[in-house]
């Protein structure tokens, strides 16, 4: 299950990500909040961060491997350092199981708390970082992946006369 949502994740965030032309890549709503480009830096960094937490990974350590993330600047180098992010948590919940599940490890801001409480957090901040992307693109006119795949499917629904009460 931990897998799975991890990997629902992955795909809801590269999806969004993919779906912004790099000429919007600048945007900001406003100018007190990080622009899009900003808010996928962070989530490279967050997540890696986050997800490094469940596998026992110090803070420092995760600063230390994203230190090659510095100084993208394409929309590619974006799209790979976020596959790169999902890759590394991969590799550290392929180790999470029964047994080391409820291990206690150091957190965010230190807090203590068990390998799989460290993974509902990081799990937790992709979802909140998400909510902020879909108002990005919104604002961009652009409709989010998830929304554009379900107004399609009931198109395809109504077309083929799914989903309608029989008479």
């Amino acid at each position: 299950e931990v897998r799975a949502h991890w990997k629902s994740t992955r795909s809801m965030m590269l999806t969004i990500a993919a779906a912004v032309p790099e000429d919007k890549y600048n945007f900001r709503p406003v100018p007190e909040v990080r622009s899009f480009r900003e808010m996928l830096m962070h989530m490279v960094t967050d997540t890696h961060l986050h997800i490094g937490y469940v596998g026992g990974v110090s803070r420092e350590e995760s600063e230390r491997l994203t230190r090659k993330y510095a100084n993208l600047k394409t929309r590619a180098e974006f799209l790979k350092a976020l596959g790169e992010s999902y890759d590394y948590g991969d590799k550290i919940l392929a180790d999470l199981n029964d047994q080391n599940a409820l291990e206690m490890v150091t957190g965010m801001r230190g807090a203590r708390m068990t390998r799989v409480s460290a993974y509902l957090h990081a799990l937790h901040d992709i979802v909140d970082h998400y909510g902020n992307l879909v108002v990005y693109l919104r604002l961009n006119g652009i409709v989010p992946p998830s929304t554009a795949n379900r107004q399609q499917e009931r198109q395809q629904q109504q077309q083929h006369g799914e989903g309608h009460p029989q008479h």
